[in-house]
């Protein structure tokens, strides 16, 4: 972890007090098979307070915005909430209920909701997988 005056970013991002470069590694299945772990290094910035910008607090708020960017590409990317143009009413509220709901059953399936969608075990979308986004987009 870094002050950002000992990065010389001040003129340009006055409110930012830190950088922290976390070392990442990841390693994904793709059809039942383990990927060979990929590593990266990506670089956090944050406006928090000396006091408060632990190295452990700024993982945990780094893994938290994971797990919120996992929820929208499940909403967006699988369940297509992009797509939904009608602003009238209560529509965008609806929207976003009904895709939560049916994002809760997915989960309930399996943690992952493409697992869910794929599972033959489960008789939900029985020999419609493809179909399966589009039950949910409409």
């Amino acid at each position: 972890m870094l002050p950002a005056e000992a990065a010389g970013i001040g003129d340009d991002w006055p409110t930012v007090k830190h950088i922290c470069r976390v070392r990442r590694s990841r390693q994904g299945k793709k059809h039942g098979a383990w990927n060979p772990p990929e590593e990266e290094v990506v670089y956090l910035i944050s406006s928090l307070p000396a006091a408060e910008a632990t190295p452990e607090a700024l993982l945990r708020v780094n893994r938290e915005h994971w797990g919120i960017e996992i929820m929208h590409r499940d909403k967006d990317v699988i369940l297509g909430e992009d797509g939904y143009t009608n602003r009238r009413d209560n529509a965008p509220r609806n929207v976003f209920s009904l895709l939560a709901f049916a994002r809760k059953i997915l989960k309930s399936v399996s943690p992952s909701t493409i697992r869910a969608i794929d599972n033959p075990r489960h008789r939900i979308f029985s020999g419609r997988q493809k179909q399966a986004p589009r039950l949910f987009k409409g």
